[in-house]
């Protein structure tokens, strides 16, 4: 049986690897994560050259090593330029590629999230700057969304009732929106206004509406989203002090 096999693949990760390869950790529609060396690639006159940077999705034609994958050729399908032209953009893009590599699985393909993945990073290069943080929270909801742990926005998780136009708390330990009557009986909760209440219900939705999308409000609900996503993962997200420093 060949050794060969094809993938389209998103890179994510890329780090030196002995003098002039790259070991890259790739995001794949068909096999989930994977690592793999990419020799030579380093080299000034390196044949794959830009096809290797971040966010570059190729189809990949790669060998099955004995202990690491290699990548023998790519031919890149989008570039995504413009998110390594502005520091915003490409924080929000590795803010998302943190919460991909937590929840994708090596050698489990999951293409729901990978066409997710590239659809987002497609509104990411298009938006205007003042849309960008309303861009991430978007997408970091629906990639949690479809991983089937995105917090519940829409009811309260402690008696099922349902929030409409009201302020509420947010519990982490139930994942998700509480009424008010019950933030007194729970702990590691925090209030949510109105507002916050309202951004966070739009969410779930496909599309954000255009009057939603430069309001200042997806500060908030970030900070929110990142505390959950972190007690969920049990470790910090180290990209968003990035993110802070870019969209300064």
């Amino acid at each position: 049986m060949s050794r060969y096999y094809r993938a389209t693949g998103i890179n994510l990760k890329r780090q030196p690897l002995g003098e002039a390869d790259l070991l890259l950790t790739i995001f794949t529609r068909e096999q989930g994560l994977l690592k793999a060396v990419a020799k030579g690639a380093r080299k000034a006159r390196a044949k794959m050259g830009g096809r290797l940077d971040l966010f570059v999705v190729n189809d990949l034609q790669l060998y099955s090593g004995r202990s690491l994958d290699q990548v023998v050729q790519a031919e890149t399908l989008h570039s995504f330029n413009r998110l390594s032209r502005d520091l915003g953009r490409l924080g929000s893009a590795q803010y998302w590629a943190e919460a991909v590599l937590a929840e994708a699985v090596p050698g489990q393909g999951h293409p729901e999230l990978f066409d997710l993945f590239l659809e987002h990073l497609g509104r990411l290069e298009s938006c205007a700057t003042p849309e960008i943080m309303a861009q991430l929270v978007h997408g970091l909801y629906q990639f949690l969304q479809v991983s089937g742990v995105a917090p519940v926005v829409d009811y309260c998780t402690s008696t099922g009732r349902v929030l409409s136009q009201e302020a509420a708390g947010f519990s982490l330990p139930l994942g998700g929106l509480v009424a008010t009557e019950c933030l007194s009986d729970l702990t590691q909760t925090q209030p949510v206004t109105q507002e916050q209440v309202n951004a966070l219900q739009w969410l779930p939705q496909p599309v954000l509406p255009p009057e939603l999308l430069v309001h200042p409000i997806w500060s908030d609900v970030e900070r929110l989203l990142r505390r959950y996503l972190e007690f969920y993962l049990q470790r910090s997200v180290r990209s968003a002090d990035l993110l802070a420093v870019c969209l300064a």
